[in-house]
């Protein structure tokens, strides 16, 4: 009986032993388990950290591959720069990649005042990170906002002509009087003069002065403007503006209508216009004719930018309301006045930057408080007055700036999840 008791109170003992193992072996299991998540956690976290910091070395080294390559934009496909799957880049014990692209038209080459997208993408172990920025053009104004008129080629005046400003006049060719002119401005030319160009100052030999860009000086306008198709291709007795389009229900808080000639004539005439139109496409006979009243909407944007030739003649003449509609509606002020009547009248001027693309005719007379710039050959047979505002040259508007460098444009940093 006694030796049962004994066997009863060992295997008691045995079983608690045996208890007491199992707990130790769990937990050391389980702090075996814990100590491989952890670790892998740890390890996970450093091919993070790591490919993000290869990504940001990415967007680095592309930053360095702008600022030290003047042709950059050529050096550069638009695309993968660096690295991909063909070709992977090493760097610490991952690889990168580096893509840049052009976001508006995915094109690099054909404008320096493009931006570009930095894309960098950084590989450790199973993980990716990806990285992007927008780089902008940091710009200088270009130097045809410097004079009141500027000819990318010549700037010729046939008799009667008469010119007046209270600036330089300017021709990157030569400026021609034919005949009997009055020529009241400064005038300066690249390679001189013909004719008698008086009473103003010449100046030859001048620098050339740089000129928009031709390829894409109507990009902001033609991405931020609101399209429009006018009847006939004729703006006659309208009124034009942010608050106003006649040609639709559509209206442009910026003011900024475009319109698409497809190669036939367009005229203006006897309008109000509040703010930038461009034409594009138009017929070589395309002409503002009298009264036109025009005006900016954004202080510093063109009122006028052609994409081809045009023929002007502002006229003498007001624009007469009595003549035509309300041109000053609730919405849009006339020198901060508003009405619902028709007895206004605005004088015959364009007050702002005009850009004609290639060649300008004026006649009898056009007068602009702004600048105007003229892509080819400027010719003016009649009464040309150019009164100049430096609004355009310190703060120049888009398009007509020339690249200095690309600068990261802010708040445009942000992490890219495939």
């Amino acid at each position: 009986m006694l030796q049962c008791k004994q066997y009863r109170r060992r295997g008691s003992m045995y079983v608690a032993v045996l208890g007491c193992a199992m707990i130790v072996a769990v937990i050391g299991l389980s702090a075996l388990t814990m100590t491989r998540i952890e670790r892998s956690f740890a390890e996970g976290t450093s091919d993070f950290a790591q490919a993000r910091l290869y990504a940001q070395s990415a967007i680095e080294m592309g930053l360095l591959r702008i600022k030290n390559d003047p042709d950059w934009r050529t050096t550069y496909p638009n695309g993968t720069w660096e690295g991909g799957e063909t070709d992977p880049r090493l760097i610490g014990e991952g690889t990168y990649t580096l893509e840049g692209v052009d976001p508006n038209d995915n094109n690099l080459k054909d404008c320096d005042t493009d931006p570009v997208l930095l894309t960098g993408t950084g590989v450790q172990g199973d993980t990716q990170y990806k990285l992007q920025v927008i780089l902008v053009a940091d710009t200088e104004p270009l130097t045809c906002l410097e004079v009141s008129l500027q000819a990318g080629n010549d700037a010729i005046f046939q008799s009667p002509a008469t010119v007046s400003g209270d600036q330089i006049i300017s021709a990157n060719n030569v400026i021609q009087a034919v005949g009997a002119c009055t020529i009241n401005p400064d005038c300066e030319a690249v390679n001189g003069f013909v004719g008698v160009i008086s009473p103003g100052s010449k100046t030859s030999g001048i620098a050339p002065r740089t000129m928009p860009d031709s390829a894409c000086v109507f990009d902001y306008y033609i991405t931020n403007g609101t399209l429009i198709t006018v009847p006939d291709y004729r703006i006659d007795k309208h009124l034009i503006s942010p608050a106003s389009n006649p040609f639709g229900p559509t209206t442009n808080p910026q003011g900024i209508y475009v319109v698409d000639c497809q190669s036939q004539n367009i005229v203006i005439t006897k309008s109000r216009i509040v703010g930038t139109l461009v034409l594009l496409n138009t017929g070589s006979n395309s002409e503002i004719k009298p009264s036109v009243y025009w005006e900016p909407a954004v202080t510093n944007f063109p009122v006028l930018l052609v994409d081809g030739t045009l023929r002007m003649d502002v006229g003498s003449t007001d624009l007469m309301e009595s003549a035509t509609i309300n041109f000053n509606p609730p919405g849009t002020p006339y020198e901060g006045e508003e009405d619902g009547d028709l007895d206004d009248s605005y004088p015959p001027i364009i007050k702002g930057m005009v850009y004609i693309r290639n060649d300008l005719f004026t006649a009898n007379s056009v007068a602009i408080e702004g600048v105007l710039v003229v892509g080819n050959t400027l010719t003016s047979t009649g009464v040309l007055g150019v009164d100049y505002r430096q609004t355009y040259l310190d703060g120049h508007p888009p398009g007509f700036g020339a690249a200095t460098g690309m600068v990261v444009s802010q708040g445009t940093w942000r992490q890219v999840v495939d």
